[in-house]
Parts: structure tokens; sequence; C-alpha cells
């Protein structure tokens, strides 16, 4: 086996996807990704562990998939595509979307704030310059990408298509950060 740590964290993703959390026992890990209960102890130190891991594999992708878009830009043109970015993630990744809504209680926060630091930093630094409307760090994701969460939130649930809604959630989270 290549990488037993990715092995655990797909079938973790894979057994949330289809049954939920419950569904993610340490015999269910170790009979769908083919790694022994030991080693699942060894990397990950427990079932919440494994919940840990993924969430922050998880979020660390959804990131990075928008970390692009920072750039120099007017920040009208930056903000509308990294929202962009992260509606195309969740459409490209309902799996691990739907794991970053589901178990949000998983989450480490010291290292998720590390993760969203770059993008803490571009929105800090054009608020400084003006670019934007002043906001405390803590308003960014509940309050400037909270119509984006309520959206995707939705859009899992299967209330409607998240592409009929991309242009509605990007012009809604700059009307919360234009200046």
């Amino acid at each position: 086996m290549a990488d037993p740590r990715k092995s655990v964290l797909d079938a973790a993703l894979a057994l949330v996807d289809s049954g939920g959390l419950d569904a993610v026992t340490i015999t269910a890990l170790t009979d769908r990704s083919g790694v022994s209960n030991g080693s699942i102890y060894h990397h990950f130190g427990s079932r919440a562990g494994v919940f840990a891991a993924l969430y922050v594999d998880s979020y660390a992708s959804a990131v990075a998939a928008m970390r692009p878009a920072l750039d120099d830009r007017p920040a009208a043109l930056v903000v509308r595509d990294l929202v962009g970015r992260y509606l195309d993630w969740v459409v490209a990744n309902p799996s691990r979307a739907r794991f970053l809504y589901t178990a949000p209680a998983t989450a480490d926060v010291e290292a998720k704030r590390a993760l969203f630091e770059p993008v803490l930093t571009w929105f800090g630094s054009r608020m400084e310059s003006g670019d934007l409307r002043r906001l405390p760090d803590w308003a960014l994701d509940p309050v400037v990408m909270g119509p984006a969460h309520e959206t995707v939130r939705r859009a899992l649930m299967g209330a409607f298509p998240l592409g009929e809604a991309r242009s509605f959630v990007i012009d809604a989270v700059w009307s919360v950060v234009r200046p």
C-alpha cells in the first residue's frame, strides 16, 4: 500500500458520504481501506483523529483552490474570483464539501486559521488600503462567506443546482465587502 494515511482518509470520506459520520468506525475503516487497525491508531490516534485529519485535509484542499485568486487585480475582481473558485471547488469535491459542513466540530481551529492565513492577509491589506470595507478577521468566514456557505449547504442537500446560484452568491459576497 502506497500511503496508508491517504487510504484511511479516502475510506473515511467514502464512508461519511454513504452513511454519515456514524458509518465511520475503526472496523469499517480497516475493511474499506485495507489498513490495519493498529496502523490507523498509529497514524491518527483514534476515530476522532481520523475526522480531524480529514477535516484539515479537506479544508486545505478548499483553500488551495481559492489561493490562486489572491493577486494584485482590483479587489472586486479578486473577491468575485475567490468566491467563484470556492463554489467550483464544491462542485468538483461534493463529498469533501459535505464533510466540512457535516463535521465542523472536528475542525482544529489553529490548523484552520493557519491554512486560511493567506486569505486573511490579502483581505487585511485590502481593508487597510481602503479597497474593501473594514471587518474584523472573525467576520470573513461567517459574515463575508456566509452567503456562499448557506447556498452550498442547501445545494448539497439537493435543493437546487449550485451553478444556478453562482452569480447571485458572488454578487452577495461582494456586496458585503465593497467599500
